[in-house]
């Protein structure tokens, strides 16, 4: 009887061991942000789903811990989502970064009744707190020309705003805001809108929809002696973006009309454009520009 004993024994813990082997053990999935933007209190939260797809595992048995700096934090579970868990931590002032790591202790339940006690670790984990992030657009629609305001922190002078991958001029006002204009982009589309400069290259901001704005052309009709000169004016609502505004004319009686490109240059909102008659011919100006209403000018030239 003895001898057999040692036998059983092994037999017990041979099938434990294979117990616990078959169980799937619970995993952890990192929710927490590895730059978080810092705040004045210097309180941050930290939030872990626990994945437990055993169904062995005794759930009111289950704990959750965050270690971080040499603390031990217990978490909260959430209401409503009994996967996630969550803890606030305090950096100690003159601290930018953690590095820190999940655990849990939990009880599996054996076919017999019994409780198998088993602890859980995540993978090291690090956050670092991020001085320079981007808050919100002051508007996030609007027409070509018009500045829009970027709110945020950690802007420097050398910060550059595109929108649809396009340079936008951009104003430094302080480290919380910028400013740029709306470059001339055609109107009904939805642009992403990024800041670009820093250490983390691109940052994105939103997306921006440019409306459609009226393009002004004075007189609506010209009449045009051969070798003679009149002139068209163009008027725009808002300031000429960086580049300029260029302003494209066809017309159908291209041997009548002479005139040279039509430009809107950066900080204006006005042009006066000569058109000289060639042949007599009568027809129109079709005048279009990126971001405005089109319109048309009747032309005869005599």
């Amino acid at each position: 009887m003895n001898k057999l004993q040692p036998i059983y024994k092994h037999i017990f813990f041979s099938i434990t061991l294979a117990f616990l082997a078959s169980c799937n053990q619970p995993s952890f999935i990192n929710l927490t942000s590895t730059n978080i933007s810092q705040n004045p209190s210097g309180i941050y939260t930290l939030q872990t789903e626990l994945d437990i797809q055993d169904r062995n595992v005794n759930l009111d048995s289950v704990q959750v811990f965050t270690v971080v700096g040499g603390e031990t934090i217990k978490m909260v579970q959430d209401p409503i989502n009994t996967n996630l868990w969550s803890c606030d931590y305090k950096l100690p002032q003159g601290f930018d970064e953690a590095t820190y790591y999940f655990q849990t202790t939990y009880n599996v339940v054996s076919d017999t009744g019994g409780f198998f006690p088993r602890v859980l670790k995540s993978d090291l984990q690090n956050f670092r707190l991020e001085n320079r992030y981007v808050g919100n657009l002051a508007s996030y629609r609007g027409p070509v020309g018009v500045e829009i305001a970027v709110q945020g922190r950690g802007f420097t002078k050398y910060d550059k705003i595109t929108i649809g991958g396009e340079e936008a001029q951009t104003r430094y006002l302080s480290e919380n805001e910028l400013r740029f204009t709306i470059p001339a982009l055609p109107s009904g589309v939805d642009y992403p809108v990024q800041l670009i400069g820093g250490p983390h290259g691109a940052l994105f901001i939103g997306n921006f929809r440019i409306d459609e704005s009226t393009l002004a052309v004075n007189p609506s009709e010209l009449e045009i002696m051969t070798g003679e000169t009149e002139t068209l004016l163009f008027k725009i609502d808002y300031e000429a973006p960086t580049g300029g505004l260029p302003i494209t004319v066809k017309t159908n009686i291209p041997n009548s009309v002479i005139m040279p490109e039509a430009v809107i240059t950066q900080g204006n909102v006005t042009v006066n454009i000569p058109v000289k008659g060639g042949e007599p011919g009568e027809g129109k100006l079709v005048i279009s520009a990126p971001g405005y209403q089109g319109t048309e000018v009747k032309v005869r030239v005599f």
